[in-house]
């Protein structure tokens, strides 16, 4: 890496409007120990996003986050380069993930934070996976402890969180009760049971990047 070689990332002159947001050329930045660096084809466009970028979010409820006051937070691509001590990874692979600044041509980011995706998914599908799948395991599995036999009762079902908090339950073998934005529910087949857990979730949005390549919201609006 290095020689000169830039790359684009989506930034804001001021924060407090959409009309300030534009691509600025950036150095880009060599994979450290334990690091990737990717080229992103597809990114997903977050809520966070989208306040930090209306001045709605202050700087310094960012600045502890993993990807800190930056635009975007996953993506998919191809990886460039590898740092040091990173296994199962290599340059090549097809993967998707979460990465600081990822509205952008290219990133590094932490190797644990990325997994490699199948030749017949798009980089576009793939980058709607990392968030909301973390955000819903993270929700049932750790947070909730979500076990088998225990219902789910899962709001805006078809927003991103919504969805992937269906497919969790369902590997947890956990009946499910589904409402969208009218407010009318249905109930999915599973076994029945006396415990009940709950999780809410809005819909998707959709940007994209520079250079035709594609970008696909994957979390909340």
């Amino acid at each position: 890496m290095g020689g000169g070689r830039r790359w684009l990332a989506l930034a804001s002159e001021h924060l407090g409007g959409l009309d300030a947001l534009g691509w600025k050329l950036a150095a880009p930045r060599d994979a450290g120990p334990g690091e990737v660096t990717i080229d992103v084809h597809a990114a997903g466009l977050n809520f966070r996003d989208m306040m930090w970028a209306m001045g709605l979010l202050p700087e310094e409820a960012l600045i502890d986050g993993f990807a800190g006051p930056t635009f975007g937070l996953e993506c998919a691509g191809i990886i460039r380069a590898v740092g040091s001590g990173v296994e199962g990874l290599a340059v090549g692979d097809r993967v998707a993930g979460l990465a600081p600044a990822s509205l952008g041509t290219q990133v590094t980011t932490a190797a644990e934070a990325v997994m490699k995706i199948p030749l017949e998914m798009s980089f576009a599908a793939a980058a709607t996976i990392p968030v909301v799948f973390v955000t819903a395991i993270y929700s049932l599995g750790t947070l909730a402890k979500l076990a088998p036999g225990e219902h789910v009762l899962v709001h805006a079902a078809a927003g991103g969180v919504g969805l992937a908090a269906i497919q969790y339950a369902k590997y947890s073998s956990s009946p499910l009760r589904a409402r969208r934005s009218s407010g009318r529910s249905c109930a999915l087949r599973g076994p029945t049971t006396s415990s009940t857990r709950a999780i809410s979730v809005l819909p998707m949005r959709c940007a994209r990047l520079p250079a035709g390549r594609e970008s696909t919201s994957s979390s909340t609006r």
